[in-house]
């Protein structure tokens, strides 16, 4: 599940059982996306069970096990900055023993910020945060459902209407 370089839950042993278990004749496909949701926010409204298999063939697709430890570093500190690697090894990298914050008022492009209010991966407390330290926000859009979580916004029923819509709109501006 862990190896030494790379965090990669995504299996050919999983897809089967997603397969298996999460097709329209299976008795346990509502057992399936409230798996999904365990990790993103809940959201049956948005969820298109036919396409459990396809979603959970893909999800999640892995990430650097260093990656992983640095998202965790930043949620547990609260702040938005490079990787800790201990304060001595930090001593020697960055010359602190903290690491340094990411200096995000040198983000020059434009940024829109799109988020949902239940989202557990990214809380509009923290988009509020992130659009104070950002210099060039050109708009700030709340996701007009109440139960809209992170990974509606890759496949939910009606993401194009609700989301793909406004970023294509933004970026033909710019």
């Amino acid at each position: 599940l862990i190896g030494l370089n790379e965090f990669s839950p995504n299996s050919e042993f999983l897809a089967e059982a997603g397969q298996l278990t999460c097709s329209d004749e299976a008795p346990t496909q509502s057992v399936c996306g409230n798996i999904i949701f365990l990790f993103t926010g809940f959201d049956s409204q948005q969820l298109n069970e036919t396409m459990l298999p396809v979603i959970l063939g893909h999800t999640p697709a892995g990430a650097s096990t260093r990656q992983t430890i640095h998202y965790g570093q930043e949620v547990k500190s609260g702040y938005f900055r490079q990787y800790d690697y201990g304060s001595l090894e930090n001593s020697l990298k960055y010359g602190s023993v903290d690491p340094p914050n990411y200096d995000l008022s040198k983000v020059s492009a434009p940024v829109a910020l799109h988020y949902s209010n239940n989202d557990w991966l990214a809380s509009p407390t923290d988009v509020d945060a992130l659009e104070s330290e950002l210099p060039n926000v050109i708009g700030k859009f709340l996701v007009p459902l109440d139960q809209f979580n992170h990974i509606d916004y890759l496949w939910a029923i009606d993401a194009k209407t609700l989301v793909y819509d406004t970023v294509i709109s933004i970026m033909r501006q710019y």
